[in-house]
């Protein structure tokens, strides 16, 4: 007796669990898993691909702030035409630097005017491509245990169906198709929870990342001010 419940036998093994389950689904119920599959496929696709751009983001940024305070000017690194591949805070640079470069005929007020728009421009631009695709995280996580849940409830009224047609209402009739009908629930919430994860998490690296860009253009800012000045005062 002990021994059949720590080491319940073969045939008891291939009868339960999901395997089991999946195998007594009807074939709404195996289309909503497949659905279900595909999209934990975009999602996962999603989330390798997002984490690497934020990675890059993080690892060129570091590298290019200690090359940019390594430089006795501000505009050397613009000056010399040296790049930084998937740098949000090299596209700033170049674009405060072009902007600058493309207002020399103008009084100063205009030029930290045109200096501003143009790094907005540049953080908002930033900001769009690192959050481009987060949003179908969003959707998997809300949407993936309604689409479980409609197919458990889907199966569900075929199982019931099913009884009320045999006539046969008892337990060993009506398991088979309950354990079918909740399969679908289990794989949204498989489906779901590593999208919510993922979105968390990328949404904070994200939210940091547009803080930094933020706080480099108020720098820029500072230094394009400053230097104006001394250009003044010389």
């Amino acid at each position: 007796m002990i021994e059949s419940l720590f080491f319940p036998s073969s045939n008891l093994l291939a009868a339960s669990g999901m395997f089991y389950a999946f195998s007594m689904s009807t074939l709404a119920g195996r289309m909503v898993i497949l659905l279900l599959a595909l999209t934990s496929i975009v999602s996962w696709s999603v989330m390798f691909t997002k984490f690497s751009q934020v990675r890059a983001a993080e690892r060129s940024g570091e590298n290019f702030l200690h090359a940019l305070r390594a430089e006795s000017q501000f505009a050397e690194i613009f000056r010399r035409g040296l790049t930084w591949q998937s740098c949000p805070l090299y596209e700033l640079y170049l674009a405060g630097c072009r902007g600058i470069q493309g207002s020399t005929d103008m009084d100063d007020a205009t030029k930290i005017i045109l200096l501003e728009s143009a790094l907005e421009r540049a953080v908002a631009e930033q900001v769009v491509r690192l959050e481009s695709q987060i949003s179908i995280l969003g959707t998997v996580v809300s949407a993936a245990p309604f689409i479980g849940l409609l197919g458990t409830v889907w199966g569900v009224m075929d199982a019931f169906t099913g009884i009320a047609l045999a006539g046969n209402a008892n337990i060993g009739a009506l398991a088979p198709g309950i354990a079918a009908a909740l399969i679908t629930t289990v794989v949204g919430l498989i489906v779901a929870l590593p999208s919510m994860v993922g979105y968390n998490i990328l949404v904070a690296n994200i939210r940091r990342l547009t803080m930094e860009m933020e706080n480099f253009a108020s720098e820029f800012l500072s230094i394009a001010r400053r230097e104006l000045l001394v250009a003044e005062n010389v």
